[in-house]
């Protein structure tokens, strides 16, 4: 079956400067048929594990700071939504990231490759390594045929990164240290389904279309709104940046669109399941950045997203 592929493509772009007039939009993910995804159940539980959370933040600053991602997506901050994302936590220090029914959160510190790593139709192991400029890296399994999300996992950076609280200290920002909120609000996008608001151009399975129908912009236009430049999912960051945190217009009429608000109270989550389980049609996001000696620079040298599916397996059905 055939799979979309994106590859690192570094630009450059001036902090000011876009023209802004667009109307509000956003973009979803979709499956290889072009099925756009999303769960079943608005109620999802995230499995953070914090037995050895890398430099700077300690695991009670990681675990506050992922209930606050969750909270910016979630009703009731965000009203209009259906989407209640949680946070549980694990005592242990990481996971295996794979269709198993279990959203995991980890931290990668000893090897910035998927974990456990796929196989190919041979058999022969492919150690999945992912780019090292990428901060994070999230995977989405699907059902290709309904666009039903059946897993999605998040693996976090710790190998060329550390990750802190660059809001509540500033000092620590360096050429090496993230924004954990920050990188977690934007994956968390991901997790629920929206894909870049923009269109790169190195997508082999062609430009999605927004929400209103029309193709999605051009990354890459000069004249690129506002509205999408400055959103959470938009598609690069600089390392210090910690504006995706809070969700831009665009943000939330994607959450509420696809999720419209209408129950209040959370079904229970169903149970976890093993990394045996055969894996569904998925998809990874990895959000990767070029830092820079001279982050203050109007200029600065961001790269682009690389989009990996794993390979074909016969896709689950709905349940």
């Amino acid at each position: 079956m055939r799979r979309r592929g994106e590859q690192i493509l570094a630009f450059v772009l001036a902090f000011a400067g876009f023209s802004s007039g667009r109307a509000h939009a956003y973009v979803r993910e979709a499956t290889s048929t072009g099925v756009p995804v999303a769960w079943r159940n608005p109620c999802i539980a995230m499995h953070l594990y914090l037995g050895a959370p890398p430099p700077v933040l300690s695991a009670a600053e990681v675990l506050a700071a992922s209930s606050q991602a969750m909270a910016a997506w979630s009703y009731a901050q965000v009203a209009c939504t259906d989407i209640r994302l949680a946070v549980i936590a694990e005592p242990e220090e990481t996971a295996g990231a794979c269709h198993d029914g279990r959203n995991v959160i980890v931290f990668r510190k000893d090897t910035w490759c998927r974990q456990p790593a796929p196989s190919d139709d041979a058999g022969y192991a492919d150690p999945g390594c992912y780019a090292a400029s990428a901060l994070a890296v999230t995977s989405i399994y699907k059902n290709k045929n309904t666009g039903e999300i059946l897993d999605a996992d998040i693996e976090f950076n710790a190998v060329n990164y550390a990750w802190g609280d660059l809001v509540g200290q500033p000092a620590l920002a360096t050429s090496t240290t993230a924004d954990f909120q920050n990188a977690l609000t934007h994956e968390l996008g991901h997790v629920i389904g929206l894909d870049h608001p923009c269109y790169t151009g190195a997508d082999e399975g062609g430009r999605l279309n927004d929400n209103t129908g029309v193709p999605a912009l051009d990354c890459n236009d000069p004249a690129l709104p506002d509205e999408t430049s400055q959103a959470t999912m938009y598609p690069s960051v600089v390392l210090t940046d910690t504006q995706r945190r809070t969700l831009s217009p665009d943000d939330e009429l994607g959450v509420c669109e696809i999720y419209p608000h209408t129950h209040e109270v959370c079904p229970i989550p169903s149970s976890d399941g093993g990394c045996n389980v055969a894996a569904a049609g998925g998809s990874a996001r990895a959000w990767p950045v070029l830092a820079g000696a001279a982050l203050a620079l109007a200029l600065v040298a961001l790269a682009r997203w690389r989009r990996r599916e794993p390979k074909a397996t016969p896709p689950l059905r709905d349940s």
